[in-house]
């Protein structure tokens, strides 16, 4: 929300009545518990006054201390720039010395009465809110305003308090204890199960280290280096990136790599040399696409991925557990505690991605700023398609899944809308599919479709013997998916072999294509999950202006996904504080008519982000902007 600098009015004390309606109503609202004896002494810090006074009163100074102040703002928030206005209170907390500190601020009220405390106030108040972790790539991206999604997350298991609509912190990893973020909860963050390969966004961030509002703390500004978080949780963050709670024991001081052992609450494990961290994440790299692959899974990820995503999506959840290298504790099912990214050879993911490049398992692109990002996924990379798995320590539950009338499977998510795109063998096709045996009416994936193919390579031993992505060309691929016309396949052509990836893709393109749209309260039994020939449908957005000046934004074509025009436009005219309107699209047949909905403003992002928590990715998305680059993005 202070990503950029607010308007603040000129300070004014605040009244002692309203400073105790404030903390009491704050007490209520987070159903504080009272303080013990002990604690109240010492969260008093010294402070005569609340060392003498009743635990309610020590803990109203705790949240909102005593001779605070207050200051109107105003800034500007969301995709529009909506004006929000509200109130700042700052404050200095008892424990510390009044006479050196400065005031900070502590607690932030927006106009439409969302309270939120400041990273000032949990640092002084642990346990305040439910803590949430992140991985530090996704933190630091979180820190140039960026909200919380999903695959961000650690874990589960969740803290319980973590609802929709209710105020969260969030830290990272590397140091559990202490919350530099404030969101409110998107979704139940409590009810997820798993995280990995799930959309949408998980937390709204208002509040966060190094913002507009962080930077009015004067020298309240520095970090501590942790606090008293006792919870399950931080303990399950700690170990997902390899950091013992605990300090090594005193005599492995001084020892070297190879027989330092780390604390983890069995028996003691060795730390891992750096070519076994290396030669670990590699693994989970080729055990990530193998999954992908296998399972279809791989037609759900929407490339290009920051090096982030990758690393939270792919990696990080199929990295071995302790049990995995030898010796070890073989209950120790956990993460071993060396796998940090840190640890390895290449330090960042930038340098790992680029590893991987070399091994052709990917293909990057560099962008403006430095940032790398995965274009492609070799899924037929011989090292993953032929992956020996292992047991992973949280292996994630398994995905429900939906059979076409062939048989086909594709993956789906409750509480989401998924298109699962099919193929039937057509024309050049079907010579492929009877020489394996494989029906010719039925539909396949396109997982499958590439996986008749290999089999087909085998049965005809097309295999080049040297290098398993190389096909050799025969009478039947060479009529059916090569074009000497096409300068690729004349040079192909030339020395008798191929990729096969190539050839896969074109076995595709050579199949009629089909689709089935699943909405959240579907089955493949139900006569509307019956595929559809053709290829999936797609949501316009357009772009335009009204009257030469102001720009609007149309979106049509949502019916087929189970989106309700009239609800998008409710929530939208909320979300983008506009109006919106819904109307039949012109042109649209009368008998079947196509609604639109119309946004006032440039609200590209935000029709993307309602549409994405619904399970609808921007592949299904075209974006048309007739403004000619006036409007925002």
């Amino acid at each position: 929300m202070f990503k950029k600098k607010p308007n603040i009015k000129p300070l004014a004390p605040l009244r002692s009545s309203d400073r105790r309606r404030i903390a009491n109503q704050i007490i209520k609202d987070f159903n504080l518990p009272l303080p013990t004896p002990a604690a109240h002494d010492a969260s008093a810090g010294g402070d005569k006054e609340a060392s003498t006074s009743s635990p309610e009163v020590a803990l109203r100074n705790c949240l909102f201390p005593e001779n605070c102040l207050s200051a109107k703002f105003t800034t500007t928030a969301g995709p529009d720039l909506a004006t929000v206005t509200g109130t700042i209170y700052f404050g200095v907390h008892p424990s510390e010395d009044e006479g050196k500190a400065e005031q900070r601020p502590l607690w932030v009220k927006t106009g439409d009465d969302e309270m939120f405390p400041t990273v000032y106030t949990l640092w002084k108040n642990p346990n305040l809110l439910p803590l949430l972790h992140t991985h530090s790539p996704v933190l630091t991206k979180i820190q140039t305003g960026a909200d919380l999604m999903i695959p961000g997350l650690i874990g589960p298991p969740f803290p319980a308090g973590a609802a929709k609509g209710r105020l969260v912190a969030i830290a990272s990893s590397e140091s559990p204890t202490v919350p530099l973020v404030v969101g409110v909860c998107e979704i139940n963050v409590s009810g997820l199960t798993r995280v990995v390969g799930e959309k949408g966004k998980a937390v709204r961030v208002v509040h966060w280290v190094g913002d507009e509002i962080f930077n009015n703390g004067g020298a309240g500004g520095k970090i501590p280096e942790g606090l008293e978080w006792g919870t399950k949780i931080v303990e399950a963050a700690k170990e997902l990136e390899g950091v013992s709670l605990e300090n090594k024991p005193e005599e492995n001081k001084g020892k070297g790599k190879e027989n330092t052992e780390v604390d983890t609450g069995g028996e003691a494990i060795r730390e891992l040399t750096t070519k076994e961290i290396d030669e670990a994440f590699r693994a989970a790299a080729l055990f990530g696409a193998y999954h992908y692959f296998s399972t279809g899974e791989f037609s759900n990820l929407e490339l290009p991925l920051s090096s982030s995503q990758f690393i939270s999506t792919l990696v990080l959840p199929f990295l071995p557990p302790a049990s995995h290298f030898p010796p070890h504790n073989l209950l120790q099912t956990s993460v071993h505690p060396s796998l940090v990214m840190k640890k390895t050879s290449y330090k960042n993911a930038a340098k790992f991605l680029k590893i991987l490049e070399k091994d052709l398992l990917l293909k990057t692109k560099t962008r403006n700023g430095g940032e790398v990002v995965v274009m492609e996924i070799n899924w037929d990379h011989s090292g993953a398609k032929n992956f020996t798995t292992y047991q992973l320590p949280d292996a994630p539950k398994e995905d429900k899944k939906i059979s076409s009338s062939s048989g086909a499977t594709s993956v789906t998510n409750e509480g989401s809308v998924k298109v699962v795109e099919l193929f039937r063998p057509n024309g050049k096709a079907m010579s492929f599919f009877s020489a394996v045996g494989a029906g010719t009416k039925d539909l396949y994936t396109a997982a499958e479709v590439k996986s008749i193919l290999v089999k087909y390579t085998e049965k005809e031993d097309l295999v080049n013997p040297q290098s398993k992505r190389l096909v050799k060309i025969d009478p039947l691929i060479a009529a059916y998916l090569l074009d000497d016309r096409i300068r690729e396949d004349a040079d192909a052509l030339r020395v008798g072999q191929v990729r096969r990836d190539l050839l896969g893709d074109r076995l595709v393109k050579s199949c009629s294509p089909y689709y089935v749209v699943l909405k959240p309260t579907e089955s493949a039994s139900d006569p509307a999950t019956k595929p559809k020939a053709g290829a999936p449908p797609r949501i316009q957005v357009v772009l335009d202006t009204r009257q030469g000046k102001k720009t609007v934004t149309r979106v049509s074509g949502v019916e087929p996904f189970g989106v309700d025009p009239k609800a998008m436009a409710d929530e939208l005219q909320r979300t983008c504080a506009g109006s919106a309107s819904v109307a039949q699209l012109m042109g649209s047949s009368p008998k079947n008519p196509v609604m639109e909905v119309t946004v006032q403003g440039p609200q590209r992002k935000a029709v993307e982000m309602y549409l994405e928590k619904r399970g609808i990715g921007t592949r299904f998305v075209n974006v048309v902007d007739k403004t000619g680059g006036k409007g925002k993005k």
